[in-house]
């Protein structure tokens, strides 16, 4: 068991340890956001909560007892009321600190307060603090000076910006004869616009005493109703936990509680040391406090900031050290990832909320007896009775990319967006949310603010989470099993795979090794996935270059004869230097024609030897499907030309490829609707002989036919877009933007995915990186659609005929199931390789039967003597005294013939005697036999 170690600790419940006898606080602010009385550490306040409100009289001290003949008067009128959404202030209270009065340098740029009543002997002194605190940014200056004047005056400045802890101290005034103290507030010479106050703070003292020290941070870890519990074993602390919190107000909800929940549950709480590591380097992690839990938007806080930039790493170490580290929800513009993660692990935020959370742990520890849905399968609980934003906020601020934890909770049912994660490392392990549960006291009055359904939930959580960090602490806690990354699992049997590439400008021109690693990728998953095509949708290089298109080669050399494949030519595929003024590419010097015309998926081009305009064939899920690949900004005679195709194929589900079709806010290119955005429509080009847009291309060619699908890549801004529209027959046409080059290296290696599900309707979408082993997890980049396709089941036992063990549709021997879901191959051809090999032989040969390997096969028909490779006729010439045994339908025939010869010359054999023949049964297992002749000795 572990035992204290305080490591120095500095704890402060209140701005200072006692309530000096004279003394007050003054709250500037508005009517709804006023200061209590008595506020959470027990302080009394003056507000002033309108700019024309009467004077206070009397004042009230801290204490809550009145001063008597003291009174509080504005004498200069502020320019008007603002409020601070900064967050976390650490000292007086949020109500105080969350608003303030303030003058401007254009209009009021004086305001002042009048303290009368106090003593003018000189036997009393003052000290004057003035605190104030804005969200606003640099390079902005916020510096505000104030001036005490009585019969003495003196003067101090306070910056605002960002502003947690700091105040205007000014010491030592007297009043004047008349018993009176004037502080003016204005701005100070180096402000920009602004000058204000947000708490003013008067102490009196005698002369000879020291200065009132500056309130000091209060750590909000020990706010709360319930006693700490010995840091030892005890009735209330049974297995004698310590923890370190932090914690602070937010901006949000105004509320903490984090260490008062802890509290209730048994641990005893200690503020996190802010000034050193969570634990003594070197010293026994036996030492060490059991666990560190960071309240929810606890990153909005400066301090917390400071804190993280110095001492994240040792963080992780303490989780080494066998402890246990809780985070909760956390705002992804102040912190997008947690900061103290270490290395196998990784997430981030993103501002996603959800009402109800999935339980995709069922039984794990931390959710024993939480109430959830009827169905046990969900959570929910509401953090507020107010109508505010985040009231039915059960998960506030999720992740949407993880590696390297188990997922508890989650926003969806496939783990797309995390609530609640576990991670082990070393020794310990930690949990990172977006719960905001703790979040249950008033920041200004300390009181239990928690809902009806928030309690029911923390009650058993916070039970649960003592009993996990003993787990912890004993080395004792259950193996976790990591949760794949949504997307990151082997395809159903029946599914297939289309991989869609586009824009890999600048991998091919400046990380080749990105481009090679999407084409290695595909053809390393070519069967764990089913990948039956592969598009390339343009802009296939940068600026048409030789050493570019080069690296294009060999980035697809890895595909070819082993996954089908096209590609258009984008604008950085034309012209000088990549810039579509002329028709003029080195693509066709690389991708030959010639190459692909031996390919099993070619179709045919619009003009000899070139690959500008192309179109493919493929069977997949029962359907036969053809590719139009169309150049950059198609020409009419382009439509024409594939106008006439598509004619003699209707019954073939047609799919557009190009480069330039559909916009990213899901409307197609037309030039001529001049309401909407148009950058980078291949009219705006001056590539030569005419072109068309998405919009032409639809009316002319998309509605006319079965297309079923258009794909395009080219479009920055986020680089999606999506729509769906009938074509003439009625029958919709899914239409889809792809374009990821704006990312880091030119695109980060993401491509897409679009996997057809075994119903034959459902296509799941995905965007993956093989480089990064990362999904998108965002509605436009991971999402599904409904594409009937019309596969047939004939015996109706709802299985698709295209992969049923039934059913043999090339009548190749090799049944549907085991062509498309075990080989991969069609179950529309004997030979989907078109190597001259039947699918039947190669994979009962163990050969790959989708591989096209003709040139090899040829190489070796034509060469077989280099390889001691001959044919029956050629053994017998070879060994005319040898005797060559034919097996047929499990028989041998021998047939033997006694020849003589007076002179063994070849020509002087001559039969003896008729023949001999025998049939003999064999067992087929062999294939090797020799006849023996007995010479009547055995």
């Amino acid at each position: 068991m572990k035992s204290l170690a305080l490591h120095g600790l500095a704890f402060f419940l209140c701005a200072t340890s006692t309530l000096a006898a004279d003394r007050l606080l003054i709250d500037f602010g508005n009517a709804t956001e006023q200061s209590p009385s008595p506020d959470l550490f027990n302080r009394h306040w003056n507000l002033f909560s309108a700019l024309n409100q009467s004077p206070i009289n009397p004042a009230t001290r801290v204490d809550g007892s009145p001063w008597t003949g003291v009174s509080l008067t504005i004498t200069d009128a502020f320019r008007t009321i603002s409020t601070n959404n900064n967050g976390g202030e650490l000292i007086y209270n949020s109500a105080a600190t969350s608003d303030f009065w303030f003058v401007q340098k254009a209009d009021n740029a004086v305001g002042a307060i009048r303290i009368d009543g106090l003593d003018p002997s000189g036997n009393t002194v003052y000290d004057i603090k003035a605190f104030v605190s804005s969200n606003r940014s640099a390079p902005e200056v916020f510096n505000t000076l104030y001036t005490a004047t009585g019969a003495n005056s003196a003067s101090a400045t306070l910056e605002a910006i960002d502003n947690i802890s700091n105040v205007a101290s000014i010491p030592g005034i007297i009043p004047n004869a008349s018993g009176q103290i004037t502080v003016r507030v204005e701005l100070a010479a180096n402000s920009t616009t602004y000058g204000a106050i947000s708490v003013l703070e008067l102490i009196a003292r005698a002369p000879t005493d020291p200065i009132t020290p500056d309130p000091q941070p209060n750590r909000y870890a020990a706010v709360g109703q319930t006693p700490n519990p010995p840091s030892t074993v005890s009735t209330a602390n049974p297995e004698g936990l310590r923890a370190y919190v932090y914690e602070s107000p937010d901006s949000f909800t105004s509320k903490l509680g984090l260490g008062e929940l802890l509290r209730r549950a048994g641990f005893h709480v200690m503020p996190l040391p802010l000034n050193q590591p969570p634990y003594v380097p070197g010293s026994d992690p036996e030492t060490d406090v059991d666990l560190i839990a960071i309240g929810s938007f606890a990153s909005e806080n400066p301090e917390y900031q400071a804190y993280m930039a110095t001492y994240a790493d040792d963080l992780d170490d303490f989780i080494d050290r066998a402890g246990l580290l809780i985070q909760f929800s956390q705002a992804d513009q102040h912190e997008p990832s947690p900061p103290f993660l270490p290395d196998t692990q990784a997430a981030s935020r993103v501002d996603t909320d959800f009402d109800s959370t999935f339980i995709l742990v069922p039984d794990h520890s931390l959710l024993a007896n939480v109430p959830t849905a009827a169905d046990g399968k969900s959570l929910s609980f509401t953090l507020s009775d107010d109508s505010v934003f985040y009231r039915t906020n059960t998960s506030w601020e999720t992740f949407d990319q993880f590696s390297g934890f188990e997922v508890i909770l989650s926003g969806d049912p496939k783990a797309r967006f995390p609530a609640l994660m576990e991670g082990a490392y070393g020794q310990g392990r930690f949990f990172v949310s977006s719960l905001a549960v703790d979040k249950i006291l008033n920041a200004s009055t300390g009181a239990d603010v928690s809902t009806t359904s928030q309690a029911a939930f923390n009650t058993p959580f916070f039970t649960n989470l003592y009993d996990y960090t003993a787990l912890v602490r004993d080395r004792q806690t259950p193996p976790i099993n990591i949760t794949p990354q949504p997307g990151d699992s082997l395809i159903e049997d029946g599914a297939w795979t289309l991989v869609l590439l586009p824009d890999t400008q600048i991998y091919s021109q400046n990380y080749p090794g990105v481009f090679e690693a999407q084409t290695s990728w595909i053809y390393h998953n070519r069967r764990a996935r089913n990948i039956r095509f592969v598009l390339h949708l343009g802009d296939i290089v940068n600026v048409n270059s030789r050493p570019e298109w080069e690296n294009a080669r060999r980035a697809f050399r890895i595909l070819d004869n082993q996954v089908p494949y096209a590609f258009v030519p984008g604008n950085h595929d034309y012209g000088p230097g990549g810039n579509a003024a002329t028709r003029d590419t080195f693509m066709n010097d690389y991708f030959k024609e010639e190459l692909y015309r031996l390919t099993p998926a070619f179709g045919g081009v619009m003009e000899t030897g070139k690959m500008d305009n192309s179109y493919h064939f493929f069977n997949a899920g029962g359907v036969n499907f053809i590719v139009m690949c169309f150049e950059w900004g198609p020409r009419d005679s382009t439509i024409a030309w594939a106008d006439g195709i598509l004619q003699q194929y209707p019954q073939h589900k047609a799919i557009l490829v190009t480069h330039a079709y559909m916009n990213n806010n899901d409307f197609r290119y037309d030039i001529s609707d001049s309401t909407r955005p148009q950058a980078y429509n291949p009219h705006n080009y001056t590539t030569p002989g005419g072109v068309n847009d998405g919009e032409e291309l639809w009316q002319k060619l998309v509605r006319k036919h079965n297309f079923v699908l258009t794909v395009n890549g080219h479009v920055l801004g986020d680089g999606t877009g999506y729509r769906v529209d009938n074509n003439d027959a009625g029958n919709p046409v899914h239409q889809m933007l792809i374009n990821y080059q704006f990312r880091n290296l030119g695109g980060e290696g993401y491509l897409r995915t679009l996997e057809f599900q075994p119903d034959g309707q459902t296509v799941v979408v995905k965007s993956y990186s093989p480089i990064l082993n990362n999904y998108l997890l965002t509605t436009d980049q991971d999402f599904s659609f409904d594409l009937p396709l019309g596969a047939a089941d004939q015996d109706n036992d709802g299985i698709l005929d295209y992969f049923d063990a039934d059913f043999d549709d090339d009548l190749d021997g090799l049944d549907n199931f085991n062509e498309f879901v075990i080989h991969g191959t069609s179950s529309s051809t004997a030979d989907t390789d078109a190597d001259g090999l039947s699918d039947l032989f190669e994979s009962t040969a163990g050969s790959n039967p989708l591989s096209n390997e003709r040139a090899y096969i040829d190489l070796v028909r034509n060469n077989r003597e280099q390889f001691g490779l001959y044919t029956e006729d050629e053994i017998g010439e070879l060994r005319p005294g040898g005797l060559l045994i034919k097996v047929e339908d499990d028989m041998v025939e021998l047939n033997l013939q006694l020849k003589q010869s007076p002179n063994l010359q070849p020509e002087s054999w001559q039969n003896a005697g008729p023949p001999v023949e025998w049939s003999i049964p064999v067992d087929p297992e062999f294939r090797f036999f020799r006849v023996k002749i007995n010479d009547g000795t055995d």
